[in-house]
């Protein structure tokens, strides 16, 4: 049996804890950061750049944090992510604001090189203080609801920051704007006076380089890290190839398919959240891996609208069941000192997905066309899914199958 919580336990204080809801509010200005570059596309059209350094310049900004995730996220604790994020927000926003000066092919590079770096540093702070934040009995429905922060700046910042720009006078009135966001960052952290980590409740000093390797080693995480490539990698070839299957099927909007999709992942994870936690972790992730299996499937068989958005309502389900699960199993099967990092090296398996999704796909398309490229995804789930068993038997009260804690 655990030891009961102790006063400066994240436990002790219920899941809506004050720096829980900091680091949440911090991880939705971080977001917005990244939301208000879906019209980034656009604006380089209108600047005197060759069109083909369109493509590296807005992806160098994915690749630099998928470089140095791994070696700055072993940096962060519980302990010194308030500061960090204190530095690394104005970074972000001193990036932003250059912008303004950036013009020519070069220059834009430059920044979106630094850009992508400060950024990496301010995520990997911030999730490394959720992580220290969370009460381990709630891992699963705590990430159920910052997976809705994280949505939200999509569903919000588009809109809000268009509307800003049409008035103020175009897309760096946007990027300014957003950098005046960021600076909101510091005083909410200066809200966490003693800190996150309080009476050693969270170890604060970093993990080891041995306690790294014998985690790394560790068949669990290893089949948690393979698992999530494999769904986020089926996920990116989604997203950015279902629009060219409905548009073949006359859909006049695709855009509402992940509309459905976003609305649906939220939903669950408001409503559901509370079962996120009880029963063992990876039997919803299970189910969720065997849903998505299904609905790659199935999109082989829509002929019409309805039932092309019905599988948008059936995707969100899966995913706003998967991706919690992920997280949480993340935290759960993690010693208190790695917890951060293994959350980060989540995320880090959620960006490769990213960038092998699109480079597997566009083969798999020319190829192909939609049909083997959704039969690949599939694939990929049902991969995801033989891998759960090797999950262990994590359970639902945050205590990984261990030498020094119960299954449960």
């Amino acid at each position: 049996m655990s030891a009961p919580p102790t006063p400066a336990s994240p436990a002790a204080h219920g899941l809506f804890n004050r720096g829980f809801v900091v680091m949440c509010l911090a991880a939705f200005l971080t977001f917005c950061n990244m939301a208000v570059f879906f019209a980034f596309g656009g604006y380089l059209r209108t600047l005197p750049v060759d069109p083909q350094w369109h493509g590296a310049i807005i992806g160098v900004f994915a690749l630099v944090p998928l470089l140095l995730r791994p070696l700055v996220s072993p940096f962060f604790t519980p302990a010194n992510a308030p500061r960090a994020m204190i530095w690394c927000s104005l970074g972000v926003a001193a990036c932003l604001f250059l912008y303004n000066l950036a013009q020519g092919a070069a220059s834009l590079l430059l920044v979106r090189v630094l850009h992508g770096a400060v950024y990496v540093l301010l995520m990997s702070a911030n999730l490394a203080g959720i992580v220290g934040c969370i009460n381990p009995q709630k891992s699963g429905q705590s990430f159920g609801y910052v997976a809705v922060i994280v949505l939200l700046p999509y569903a919000v910042i588009p809109p809000a920051m268009t509307w800003a720009g049409e008035r103020l006078g175009g897309y760096l009135y946007q990027l300014n704007l957003t950098a005046l966001l960021m600076l909101l960052i510091p005083p909410l952290m200066l809200l966490l006076k003693g800190g996150l980590v309080q009476g050693g409740a969270i170890p604060s000093a970093r993990p080891s380089r041995s306690e790294i390797f014998s985690n790394l080693r560790d068949k669990r995480i290893q089949s948690l890290l393979g698992l999530a490539l494999l769904l986020y990698t089926s996920f990116a070839a989604l997203f950015f190839y279902v629009q060219g299957f409905a548009v073949g099927l006359g859909i006049a909007n695709p855009g509402w398919f992940f509309t459905c999709s976003t609305l649906t992942e939220i939903l669950v994870r408001v409503v559901a959240g509370g079962f996120f936690d009880r029963g063992a972790k990876r039997l919803p992730l299970a189910g969720s891996l065997a849903l998505l299996v299904a609905c790659f499937l199935g999109l082989n068989l829509v002929a019409g609208q309805a039932a092309f958005l019905g599988l948008g309502l059936l995707f969100g389900l899966a995913l706003g069941v998967a991706m919690p699960m992920i997280n949480a199993l993340a935290f759960d099967l993690s010693t208190p000192r790695l917890r951060a990092y293994n959350s980060n090296l989540g995320m880090q398996m959620f960006q490769g997905g990213f960038f092998l999704g699109p480079l597997l796909g566009s083969p798999l398309l020319d190829w192909g066309g939609h049909r083997v490229l959704f039969l690949a995804c599939a694939g990929l789930c049902a991969a995801a899914l033989l891998l759960v068993p090797g999950l262990g038997r994590a359970g639902a009260k945050g205590l990984p199958a261990g030498p020094e804690s119960p299954s449960i």
